[in-house]
């Protein structure tokens, strides 16, 4: 059985899926299946998919279902002591997978791993460091817009883990319970982290495990659509 189950939701990201799966492929030190949960995609992500064989497992769904519910198809097929959830739209580092599962396995009290996410136009600038909370409970992606250089070089703990990029052990969804299904998406991460950090579990921030993204490509940034969602999970 291998170790992680990596698991991708696609909503029409068929031209970002090559460049993806090249990166997975490159993926070293660990052993791992990849599902592709595709909802409804009408830009032939699906025959994609299926030309490329058993090295993906593929979920088809009729309609988007969202990313928290399609996300949750895949963790439930899967047996792997490890979860990856990983955007359509990233290029993974070859040591990405790796250095999260190490993470997790120094500590079997940290149920997630969270990476660190560069804008692809702008290497150079933090998307996503983990999360974070303010006092009001308000949740961002930690470190984001700020230089790499303003990382930290080694694992530190967070909040959670930004689920465009993450790592959760098993044992932890099965204690706590998979994403909200009702959030559809966004902040779907920030509700899990809640609960996890409620049930004891920690989050650690690995910033050897990099990965590019092409930030909000599937929705759009300052869609009609993202903005709804993001204000009504916020108060969620």
């Amino acid at each position: 059985m291998p170790s992680v189950d990596v698991v991708i939701v696609n909503w029409n990201g068929r031209r970002y899926l090559p460049a993806c799966f090249e990166s997975l492929r490159a993926q070293r030190g660990v052993d791992f299946q990849v599902w592709l949960v595709d909802n409804g995609s009408t830009d032939g992500s699906v025959a994609w998919a299926q030309a490329h064989g058993p090295q993906i497992r593929l979920i088809a769904n009729d309609t988007n279902r969202g990313f928290a519910a399609a996300n949750n198809q895949a963790i439930r097929a899967g047996q792997a002591p490890y979860v990856a959830t990983l955007n359509n739209d990233t290029v993974a580092d070859p040591r990405w997978l790796a250095e999260l599962v190490r993470a997790l396995d120094e500590n079997p009290r940290r149920g997630m791993a969270a990476a660190l996410m560069v804008f692809a136009d702008r290497p150079d600038m933090i998307n996503s460091a983990g999360i974070a909370v303010d006092r009001l409970g308000i949740a961002w992606d930690r470190l984001g817009g700020q230089p790499v250089a303003n990382s930290e070089t080694s694992a530190t703990p967070v909040f959670g883990a930004c689920a465009g990029a993450a790592l959760y052990r098993r044992a932890m969804l099965d204690d706590i319970g998979l994403f909200d299904e009702d959030f559809f998406a966004y902040l779907e991460d920030v509700d899990l982290a809640w609960r996890a950090q409620w049930a004891g579990w920690d989050a650690v921030y690995v910033p050897t495990a990099r990965v590019t993204h092409h930030h909000s490509a599937t929705a759009g940034e300052g869609s009609p659509f993202k903005s709804r969602l993001l204000g009504r999970n916020k108060v969620w």
